[in-house]
């Protein structure tokens, strides 16, 4: 069901500093470890949704993502390592440019001095990961990203007339089979740290599976500890709940058979920031207070503003998990806003 290519069991740590400032029990579960330039939480989901691709014969893949997407990234380097052709569907960050992203990195080598500065700005974090690895992109405006499924279907066709046969990944690995990657997290988990005893447990949400693998093996395995969920999209909570219940009934065709109320989802908006992988001078002080107590590094776009969001909303003298899913390489996507005036 599954291929091994993460490196686990990734440790849990405390964090003894930023625990004894804030006065509480903060422990940390390194996803960020799980490899190196496929490392965060969605090489766990690729185990099981690659090993899906290979078992139906496919020879390429698609997935989707912000120009920085960390999924996209882990997806192109995962299928370079097993001989997969990955094709990466990245949205414009900024709409107005609409598709000219895509024709400046094919001028790579082009003569006019600004065009040579624009691509040193954009080919960089991720980005230049997904170059080096040789994966396809396909730049879509937002408009565009809003029907991905059809643009998924519109070149399937296209491919698949050319004798490949293409899998289909959806936006974070997010679906029931690769959900799963996060129930066998939890019960990874429970031989690291009692589960029963922590007050929360805290996650970024920005596709939801994630968030639907952890309840539905927390639950599955009889842990009734709460999950917090900090979205970090301009998406409303409830877009996200719905999306959770659905894979998580879903898991049941897999075996992993929970009932689970809508009132035990908890994702909260307030820590979105002005948009989707934008993050704010807050979330910004907060990556550097935590890798300099600590020297725990987060990213701009999910765990500093889910790490910003746990220490404001938990409580004095409570103990809790912060599930760190990596994202280091978009960091320096955003060097400019570490940099003092």
């Amino acid at each position: 069901m599954k291929i091994s290519l993460a490196k686990l069991p990734t440790p849990i740590e405390m964090l003894t500093r930023l625990g004894k400032r804030y006065e509480r029990e903060i422990f940390v579960k390194r996803d960020d470890m799980t490899e190196f330039i496929s490392s965060g939480n969605k090489i766990r989901k690729l185990e099981f949704l690659l090993a899906d691709a290979l078992r139906q014969g496919c020879d390429t893949v698609f997935t989707c993502g912000g120009e920085q997407s960390n999924h996209a990234r882990a997806t192109a380097h995962l299928c370079v390592k097993l001989g997969l052709k990955p094709i990466l569907f990245l949205r414009e960050s900024q709409p107005e440019q609409g598709n000219n992203s895509m024709k400046k990195i094919r001028s790579f080598f082009a003569s006019d001095e600004a065009e040579r500065s624009y691509l040193k700005e954009v080919v960089n974090g991720n980005l230049l990961i997904d170059k080096l690895l040789g994966a396809e992109i396909v730049f879509v405006s937002q408009q565009q990203y809003a029907r991905i499924d059809e643009v998924f279907e519109e070149h399937k066709q296209k491919y698949e007339s050319q004798g490949r046969k293409v899998y289909v990944i959806p936006e974070g690995g997010s679906n029931a089979l690769g959900a799963l990657g996060y129930v066998w997290a939890v019960a990874e988990m429970t031989g690291q740290i009692d589960l029963s005893e922590l007050d929360a447990i805290y996650c970024a949400v920005g596709s939801g599976g994630t968030y639907a693998g952890l309840l539905a093996g927390l639950r599955f395995l009889g842990y009734d500890t709460p999950i917090v969920g900090i979205n970090v999209t301009k998406r409303e909570a409830s877009h996200f709940a719905e999306k959770v219940l659905k894979i998580i009934d879903e898991l049941s065709s897999y075996g992993i058979k929970v009932k689970v109320q809508p009132e035990e989802i908890k994702i909260l908006d307030d820590f979105s920031g002005p948009a989707y992988a934008v993050p704010t001078e807050a979330d910004i002080e907060c990556i550097k207070m935590v890798a300099s107590m600590e020297g725990l590094v987060l990213d701009p776009v999910y765990t500093a503003k889910t790490f910003r969001g746990m220490l404001q909303t938990s409580k004095r003298g409570q103990r809790i998990l912060f599930i760190h899913t990596g994202g280091t390489f978009g960091l320096f996507a955003q060097a400019h806003r570490f940099i003092e005036p």
